[in-house]
């Protein structure tokens, strides 16, 4: 549960930002066959780029391939999915006319809410467009290999190698929710990689022995080539001896360690015995953002250290001085937290206009009212908030960092959340040297503008009726009470709520007022 947190330079941003980051390519599946369609999913979730292929002598095809061009700029978005056609990072395509890229040959009507895809189409408004492709990407075809567990407040599995960590919106089929989950369940799961290299499943469907061969994607590491082996996802050993390459004029040559693959076979415990390897950055080619075209990429933040770059699901991202942060600020990106890049690709890289925090943000700064390290659990501001086994923890404990460190009624904490369903969960809890200020940045569920009154989350309310209160737009300019109020909106219907930020002395005596975007 310790992953401590490097914090030097998170917080400031270079004025000036470069552009230099090759990308790594990621996942796709167009290979033929095998099975059924699956079962329908339940709720839905709330709400890439090819790189240059490794040295292979094979030419990637130089075009999409199949399905129509329709109308609109190019566009290529990837994500969890929310079915009505085939809906991706809020855009809604129409996949009448798509090509479906899958090996269990699913159609268009039975792509379902939480898979994994990757769409090329095209769109003029960013709001409807048209699919030409829509490639499905599982990670894992496997069965569970050890039992089902809730340990620090996470319900995890592990399939495939692959710790998968399951919340409130992931989507199940064919499987009563996580509790119907065992060993030995054979389950096909789609996900988003965090920095651990856990996956977070969107989706997990039971599925049979009809419902296509094993298959599994990673990173290969370990390689022997006179063996014809390699390591996936630190424990499989994969043997390729007898396998098929693709696509078409790949060879065992083309592996590397490093190299993102996709194996299809049969897995007999810690051993995948593979009859088909594709080589991800080949076979994904006709589906990755080309030069100065419109591209969308949801996953979470790894290997950011407060700079201006970092990557999602292994796609270089760069930010720079005009992107705009919607539902969060810069202060909040961090590795594993969950976000939309828009922008366009430039050298293989997506210089991305807008990051939009795929869930809901949260800053709470005040004392630990209670810590219960039985429950996982820190109040602050009178918010029970969940610390799981993916919170990082700077606590300035004399041996690491823990719950047990903090001291309820004396120690200060800073909490970085986000709400899963109806619970605060902790993405960072760090102990400041000072406890000065009660500080919050959440979105506003109720305002008294007569009372001069806002309040968040559980009751959560500030005070902003002092002559001092300072208030100031989302560009940081100063601007009237009456300004500030008029430009609150609270949460209602499909409306989230403008986020603000207020500190003080105390929460019922505010002193700054901030709107963010």
């Amino acid at each position: 549960m310790n992953h401590r947190l490097a914090r030097s330079g998170r917080f400031a941003m270079a004025a000036v930002f470069t552009l230099v980051l090759a990308a790594c390519g990621g996942g796709g599946s167009t290979s033929a066959p095998a099975g059924s369609a699956p079962g329908g999913g339940t709720t839905p979730p709330s709400t890439g780029s090819g790189g240059t292929a490794p040295g292979t002598g094979v030419t990637p095809p130089p075009t999409f391939g199949g399905g129509t061009s329709g109308t609109g700029a190019p566009i290529v978005s990837a994500g969890a999915m929310v079915k009505g056609s085939v809906i991706v990072n809020g855009l809604r395509f129409d996949d009448t006319a798509a090509v479906i890229g899958d090996d269990r040959t699913r159609t268009a009507a039975q792509l379902a809410n939480g898979m994994v895809v990757r769409v090329r189409g095209r769109s003029d408004d960013n709001v409807n467009g048209v699919a030409e492709r829509v490639e499905v990407e599982n990670e894992i075809r496997a069965t569970i290999q050890l039992t089902p567990s809730t340990v620090n407040n996470t319900q995890s599995f592990v399939a495939g190698g692959v710790t998968v960590i399951v919340d409130s919106q992931t989507v199940y089929a064919n499987v009563s929710g996580f509790a119907g989950l065992a060993q030995g369940t054979r389950v096909e799961v789609h996900g988003l990689r965090d920095g651990n290299g856990n996956l977070r499943a969107t989706r997990v469907e039971a599925v049979g022995a009809a419902d296509g061969i094993d298959e599994l994607r990673g990173a290969v590491s370990g390689l022997n080539g006179a063996a014809s082996q390699f390591t996936l996802n630190g424990s499989i050993t994969v043997s390729y001896a007898g396998a098929t390459f693709s696509p078409a004029g790949t060879t065992a040559a083309a592996l590397t360690n490093g190299l993102v693959v996709e194996v299809r076979g049969a897995l007999a415990g810690n051993v995948f015995t593979a009859t088909q390897v594709d080589v991800e950055d080949l076979e994904d080619s006709a589906l990755g953002a080309k030069e100065n075209e419109k591209t969308e990429y949801e996953g979470f933040v790894t290997d950011y250290a407060g700079s201006t770059t970092f990557k999602i699901a292994g796609r270089a991202v760069q930010i720079g001085a005009s992107t705009r942060f919607v539902g969060g600020t810069v202060a909040d990106l961090a590795n594993n937290v969950k976000v939309e890049a828009e922008g366009v690709t430039v050298g293989g890289v997506l210089v991305a206009s807008k990051i939009e925090f795929k869930q809901t943000r949260v800053l709470l700064h005040g004392l630990a009212s209670t810590v219960s390290t039985g429950a996982g659990t820190v109040t602050v501001l009178g918010q029970i908030v969940t610390v799981n086994a993916q919170t990082r923890l700077d606590t300035r404990g004399t041996s690491g960092s823990s719950l047990g460190d903090l001291v309820a009624g004396t120690d200060c904490v800073e909490v970085r959340a986000y709400l899963d369903g109806t619970t605060l969960t902790a993405e960072e809890v760090k102990e400041p040297s000072s406890c000065s200020r009660e500080l919050v940045q959440a979105r506003v569920v109720a305002e008294n503008e007569t009372t001069f009154t806002l309040t968040f989350l559980n009751n959560l309310s500030a005070s902003l009726g002092g002559a001092g209160t300072q208030f100031r737009n989302t560009a940081g300019q100063s601007i009237s009470r009456a300004e500030f109020f008029a430009a609150v909106v609270p949460a209602s219907g499909s409306n989230v709520g403008t986020l603000v930020k207020v500190k003080g002395t105390t929460l019922s005596s505010v002193e700054e007022a901030e709107l963010q975007n």
